[in-house]
């Protein structure tokens, strides 16, 4: 399935059951699943860190690093102020 979104650091994005979060990582943006690895709590409600790149979940204060974010990265690409991403198809 094909997903449109806001091309911007922090836009959210709701697809049947699950949310994508695009966010800066390594100078480019990228679109991740919006979930904790930990316990899947909403990683666009947490914390982000500038300097190290990485997200703190608001359930527990555990650290998504820069590691962990691109193993949740979706494919995708930038055309203007649009990501286009492909997502599983929702339940």
């Amino acid at each position: 399935m094909i997903l449109q979104m806001e091309a911007r650091h922090w836009a959210r994005q709701r697809v049947g059951g699950e949310r994508y979060l695009c966010l800066r990582q390594g100078g480019e943006l990228v679109v991740i699943l919006d979930r904790c690895k930990h316990r899947g709590g909403p990683l666009s409600l947490g914390t982000y860190d500038e300097g190290t790149q990485c997200v703190k979940c608001p359930w527990h204060d555990m650290v998504n690093t820069q590691r962990n974010l691109e193993a949740r990265r979706m494919p995708s690409v930038r055309v203007g102020a649009v990501m286009t991403v492909v997502v599983p198809e929702p339940d």
